[in-house]
């Protein structure tokens, strides 16, 4: 099973992600798609927070979790609800150019 952890609070998600999200200026993003309200969503997920990706799996019945950090995905991106008790949550990693920016301390032209 999947899930992603924010304050080490489990959430069971779906994840997928894509490498140059045309959609969203071309950044690397990850797609979460849980059961919750989009309030619940808009709250958690915010810009610069630390999320993991966490699956886990018998072995030997026991319960093993493997944790995937990924708060380089640290842009809180649209929140999608599908009305039926489940949102789509994107979070994206910051473009070339604005890395550029956060490290000049502006916009370079």
């Amino acid at each position: 099973m999947t899930f992603i952890k924010i304050d080490n609070t489990l959430y069971p998600a779906e994840i997928s992600g894509r490498m140059n999200d045309h959609d969203w200026g071309g950044r690397s993003s990850k797609t979460i798609h849980l059961t919750m309200s989009a309030a619940d969503a808009a709250s958690l997920f915010v810009d610069d927070v630390h999320w993991f990706i966490v699956d886990e799996y018998m072995e030997e019945e026991q319960p093993v979790q493997i944790e995937y950090d990924n708060s380089e995905y640290c842009i809180a991106g649209d929140i999608t609800d599908h009305r039926d008790g489940t949102v789509s949550v994107k979070m994206g990693k910051a473009t070339d150019k604005e890395l550029i920016e956060i490290m000049t301390g502006g916009s370079q032209e």
